[in-house]
């Protein structure tokens, strides 16, 4: 497992392809932070490629040329925040960072980025290279400790498995007291629903439909034929009577008709 330490590769952590780079005025003060508003921000001395290379333990930034991609100027970084990268007064895309040579030379440069989010990146970058490296610390120190007192790795963990048989509750009822009785009413007329014919809503009434002003409704007539051959008078027993002809008035007492023969001549 290679260390930390081992400086045999790099990686890079950001590259930014356009930056802007200043020749900024020393500071007055060495209690007042740089700013942006002292330098001329549209006319930028250089514009340059940066990227961010982690080596080691060791943190860089590396100012190129964007076309040649040929080296200008390496800031190297020791930690975050610090004299190396140093935010301005009075922006948040604007940087003052330390460069050097090889010859241990020195010289603090103004960098610009074009847009926030670049600025964000940078500054996020530069947070994590130092974060994994308080990390990776913790790691060695805890193996260490590990391997100088074994008793200490024997020591039961905190086992917060479930042992056989354990259950718990959980308790998913969220409802409020009313919304049970709201519930009831809308499974009932979900059940009355017929297909096709939607149901009205809850406590609303069928309005009755009313005839225009000034309008009438038709009166229904059965035909005339319907009439006569369907409908059957019936009279009163009185009217029976009072229309059917009455026998003739016979004075004989003599119901038998041929009990009187003087009309009949021999």
């Amino acid at each position: 497992m290679a260390s930390i330490n081992d400086d045999a590769y790099e990686s890079i952590g950001l590259v930014k392809p356009e930056v802007y780079v200043y020749v900024i005025p020393p500071r007055q003060s060495t209690t007042r932070k740089h700013r942006a508003a002292d330098w001329k921000l549209d006319t930028p001395n250089y514009i340059c490629r940066l990227k961010i290379i982690s080596k080691g333990e060791k943190c860089l930034i590396r100012l190129e040329d964007r076309n040649t991609g040929g080296h200008f100027a390496t800031c190297p970084i020791e930690s975050y925040p610090s004299i190396a990268v140093e935010n301005v007064e009075d922006s948040t895309r604007y940087f003052v960072i330390r460069v050097q040579n090889d010859n241990g030379q020195q010289a603090f440069l103004g960098i610009g980025f074009n847009d926030r989010s670049d600025s964000f990146d940078f500054n996020v970058a530069l947070q994590d290279h130092f974060k994994y490296l308080k990390q990776a610390k913790q790691i060695e120190q805890e193996a260490q400790q590990t391997a100088s007192n074994p008793s200490q790795s024997q020591q039961p963990k905190l086992d917060l498995s479930f042992k056989e048989g354990q259950t718990i509750k959980i308790n998913l009822k969220s409802s409020l007291p009313g919304d049970e009785q709201t519930k009831k009413s809308v499974r009932n007329a979900n059940e009355s629903f017929v297909p096709g014919i939607l149901p009205p809503p809850p406590g609303s009434s069928i309005p009755k439909l009313t005839p225009p002003p000034g309008s009438s409704l038709p009166k229904l007539t059965p035909p005339p034929s319907s009439t006569s051959a369907n409908v059957v008078p019936q009279l009163s027993t009185t009217a029976v009577a009072a229309t059917s002809p009455s026998p003739p008035n016979n004075n004989n007492n003599n119901t038998n008709v041929h009990s009187d023969l003087s009309w009949m001549q021999f």
